[in-house]
């Protein structure tokens, strides 16, 4: 009867308590943490321990647990319960994960009416993976334990999730080295965070080195060297977290890579160009953004729709180029065709305006820059390109001087040359060789001095030398240019016989021949040698020219006339024509002459000529005169006959005796020589 009301009284006390504990639950917990831990600095042995706990026990209800799941602990104490002191231990339970390690908790230990044990569970997710000792420490009224509980808990990995790897691309369908970025994206079954590499592979051959994967699950890998097509893409995912398994993925569909478009442009080194001019023609092809790389193939060149030259292939660059100088004269479209090699870039052209126009040229006179009047002379000018100084062919070049003008075509080296023959008085005038221009040259000219000069001329006296003083004397000559040929005609010839103040003369114009004649009657010069003069004066076309001859002035007697034999008057031969032996010093070709002919011929005709006849008185030959002229004009016979009283002889020739002797009668006789033949 004591004991029950003993524990009544207690129990009582305890519901006090209670309350007491619910209503300060924070502040005696937190007392508790400060208390167990100035209580354990290390913990109590089991000597120290006292109060009314008798035993202490902790234990792990799920050991093993997982990382991060709970783990739940169960702290159990018992009691001796005195008459005044509460049925069952009671306080705060801290929870410490080993020795001196962190607090993990507490958990309040009610008191437990009617009961000698009591006990709380403690649940953490907190624990680490691997291998804890847990310890329990009792704070409260009932005393601590006599010995600190512990219990062992080992902590496994959770079990590994599966992961997912997803692969996408930036662009799909890319063109031919376009640089395109390969994503994989990581995702954990049930949520997480993955860490670890993503390794890309295309085809089969991996894509650069192990990717790391970023804290969002994402790694990238970019690339432009994937071939024209269709290529599998693939990303194996490595966790580097147990908890998480490896995946693999691919790019749905794969990725296609498609042809790079391009785009071909024509440069000209020359436009516009020149006919015959060397142009280069230079195409380039270039990959269209987002391709790239350098085009290969080749391009082939036409003009205005016709190919010329054959395909070229592209260097390392992209280009390819064409020399031409054989584009005609007007537009060109010049066009460029790629066709591509490899299948990696889709065929382009392009094209360029060229313009070719007519050559300039550039005409130079490099003929005679002076000619003779009447005389040819060449004239001459080269044709060149004035882009190269190129000579050009077959082209017609016109010259003019004055009022005389000549054409001739340019040879391989671009030389014209023909002849003109100047018309016009002496002077300076201009000479100038024109190209008119054709359908691939642009005209062209050139103009120099030109100076005409007069034709030197050739005078030659044909007229009279041997001359009878007191008769007429025949003067003339021919005209003409210095060649030779042709005569000149309607030019004044002034002839003079003699010199000093005893000169004759007379004036005559050249006929078509070149002829000019006139005659000086009434001769009066001194006997014997002398000369004549033919002069041409100078005018505007011709220059002066002159011609003089030696002359023979003689004179007949007085009377009546001598006679040397035809055989012996020849010319610088001493002739006897008058004496008593005449007939033998006289040698005649018609046989000898009568001894009556004394060598004078009392009638010669008036005056003698040649072909006629003379007559002669016989004995002394009639009555010769007293003297004979110093140069006397003499007659020549052939043949001498005498019928009757009567002597005829012939008069086959006329010459002129320069005498030496004379006498009237034919004892004394006449000598001379024979200097000048008349006819």
């Amino acid at each position: 009867m004591r004991g029950l009301l003993t524990r009544a009284r207690h129990t009582a006390r305890l519901r006090g308590m209670a309350k007491h504990f619910r209503v300060g639950y924070v502040n005696v917990l937190v007392g508790a943490l400060v208390s167990s831990a100035l209580f354990f600095g290390p913990f109590a042995s089991p000597a120290a321990a006292s109060g009314p706990t008798t035993n202490c026990q902790l234990t792990a209800l799920n050991n093993p647990s997982t990382v991060g799941q709970p783990a739940t602990f169960r702290f159990f104490a018992a009691a001796r319960i005195p008459e005044d002191l509460p049925p069952s231990p009671s306080g705060v339970v801290t929870f410490f994960d080993g020795l001196g390690g962190g607090v993990l908790g507490a958990a309040l230990l009610f008191p437990a009416v009617l009961k000698d044990n009591n006990s709380v569970d403690f649940t953490t997710s907190s624990l680490s993976l691997g291998d804890h000792t847990i310890y329990a420490i009792l704070v409260g009224p009932s005393g601590p334990c006599p010995v600190t509980p512990s219990a062992s808990q080992h902590v496994n990995p959770p079990p590994a999730s599966p992961s997912s790897t997803g692969v996408g691309s930036s662009v799909n369908p890319s063109s031919y080295r376009q640089d395109v970025t390969f994503t994989a994206t990581v995702a954990r079954q049930g949520g997480g965070g993955v860490a670890g590499t993503v390794q890309f592979q295309a085809d089969g051959a991996a894509l650069d080195g192990p990717q790391n994967v970023d804290g969002s699950g994402h790694a990238s890998v970019h690339t432009s060297s994937l071939a024209v097509g269709n290529h599998p893409v693939t990303a194996a995912f490595t966790s580097s977290n147990p908890n998480t398994l490896d995946s693999n993925g691919s790019l749905a569909g794969g990725q296609t890579v498609q042809r790079a478009d391009t785009q071909t442009a024509v440069t000209s080194s020359l436009n516009p160009s020149e006919l015959g001019q060397a142009v280069t023609f230079t195409v380039q092809v270039n990959a269209v953004a987002p391709g790239a790389g350098t085009p290969v193939g080749t391009v082939q060149f036409s003009d205005n729709g016709t190919d010329f030259g054959s395909p070229l292939n592209l260097d390392g660059s992209g280009q390819a180029s064409i020399i031409t100088a054989d584009l005609t004269v007007g537009a060109h479209m010049i066009s460029a065709t790629y066709t591509p090699s490899g299948g990696s870039y889709n065929a382009s052209s392009g094209s360029v305006s060229q313009t070719v126009q007519r050559a300039r040229t550039t005409l130079i006179y490099d003929g005679s820059p002076s000619g003779d009047f009447h005389d040819p002379t060449v004239v001459s000018a080269t044709l060149t390109r004035q882009y190269d100084a190129s000579p050009i062919a077959g082209k017609s070049v016109h010259f003019t001087m004055a009022s005389q003008s000549c054409d001739a075509v340019t040879s391989v080296a671009g030389q014209a040359s023909c002849t003109i023959t100047p018309q016009d008085p002496a002077g300076v005038y201009t000479v100038t060789a024109a190209f008119a221009g054709d359908a691939g040259s642009q005209p062209s000219s050139d103009t120099k001095a030109f100076t005409v000069t007069r034709e030197q001329t050739s005078l030659q006296y044909t007229g009279d030398t041997v001359i009878a003083n007191g008769g007429t004397m025949h003067a003339s000559a021919v005209l003409r240019e210095d060649d030779g040929s042709p005569a000149i005609a309607g030019r004044s010839v002034t002839f003079t016989l003699g010199s000093g103040a005893a000169a004759q003369s007379c004036t005559a114009l050249t006929d078509s021949a070149g002829r000019a004649a006139c005659d000086i009657a009434a001769v009066a010069q001194p006997l014997g040698p002398g000369s004549v003069q033919a002069v041409f004066a100078q005018d505007a076309y011709y220059l002066a020219s002159s011609d003089s001859a030696s002359t023979i002035v003689y004179a007949f007697p007085s009377r009546g006339a001598f006679a040397v034999g035809d055989a012996s008057a020849t010319p610088g031969a001493p002739v006897t024509f008058f004496g008593a032996q005449w007939g033998s010093n006289n040698s005649l070709s018609g046989g000898a002459a009568p001894n009556g002919f004394k060598g004078f011929a009392t009638k010669p005709g008036n005056p003698p000529t040649c072909g006629a006849s003379f007559t002669a008185n016989p004995g002394n030959s009639g009555s010769p005169p007293t003297s004979v002229p110093s140069y006397m004009g003499t007659l020549v016979t052939s043949k001498v006959t005498k019928s009757g009283s009567d002597i005829v002889g012939t008069i086959t020739r006329i010459v002129v005796v320069k005498t030496s002797s004379y006498g009237p009668s034919p004892g004394a006789g006449g000598t001379g020589t024979v200097v000048a033949v008349v006819c």
